[in-house]
């Protein structure tokens, strides 16, 4: 059954009404061209979906009645872990946040390192942001996730360093840590409560930003003898860990 999203104020338990407005309900009626009395699904966004039947659609708003409320335990889990991804070039961040969403990322955090090649300016921020907003949207419908991730606004690693502190356990991605690899952490830890983990740009961290991180309780983890991309690194890594932390 298809999967649609409306905001949570749309819900209407106790009328046993749900409204979608604008182009989500344009869509379902004039591209996919459901009718009335047909049944689709319907999402609040936040893990809360409901079975409906279209009732009407007029002025681009779309009514629904409630035929069942479900609740989905799938998204419970994954909702745990956060990647902080630095601004890669060209369409990598596009591929890391449609990827991520899919494997049940709650949130991506784009920040800014030393070695970030994009140049992000106060024009494109927004700009930006609103893309990476929409394709994780997108990618929650495609994959039937109930929960859409955050998209957080750019921030700086000395901000995202800050930030670290309210999660159980924290890791920096670095290709010359030689003692320490993903396996080793995650085997020996417990299962966290939250997970952040911090992938850098094409070019790594510098030494100093480890540096920093380690300061800051981060670990620093390699992922064994080979060298991945940091798109691949970002998929690889939240593939191990809900597999490992089985969420």
């Amino acid at each position: 059954m298809p999967l649609f999203f409306t905001a949570p104020e749309n819900i209407r338990k106790r009328e046993k009404i749900i409204l979608i407005y604008g182009n989500e309900a344009k869509h379902i009626i004039k591209s996919l061209r459901y009718r009335k009395n047909d049944q689709i699904l319907i999402s609040d966004g936040r893990g809360n979906k409901y079975i409906s039947l279209i009732d009407s659609y007029k002025q681009q708003v779309l009514k629904c009645k409630i035929v069942k409320s479900l609740s989905d335990n799938l998204d419970s889990g994954l909702s745990k872990i956060v990647l902080a991804q630095s601004i890669l070039k060209s369409n990598k961040m596009d591929f890391i946040i449609q990827k991520s969403t899919e494997l049940g990322i709650a949130s991506v955090i784009p920040f800014i390192s030393s070695r970030t090649i994009p140049m992000v300016s106060s024009i494109n921020f927004e700009k930006k942001l609103k893309r990476w907003q929409k394709i994780a949207y997108e990618s929650s419908k495609q994959s039937e996730r109930t929960v859409i991730p955050e998209i957080l606004p750019i921030i700086s690693f000395e901000e995202l360093l800050k930030n670290s502190v309210n999660f159980n356990l924290s890791l920096i991605l670095w290709e010359n840590e030689m003692s320490t690899n993903l396996k080793d952490i995650i085997t020996s830890s417990p299962k966290p409560n939250k997970i952040l983990f911090l992938i850098g740009p094409e070019g790594g961290f510098s030494d100093e930003e480890i540096k920093f991180a380690k300061a800051a309780g981060l670990k620093s983890v390699s992922l064994g003898k080979h060298y991945l991309r940091s798109e691949t690194a970002a998929i690889f890594v939240l593939s191990v860990i809900t597999y490992v932390f089985n969420f």
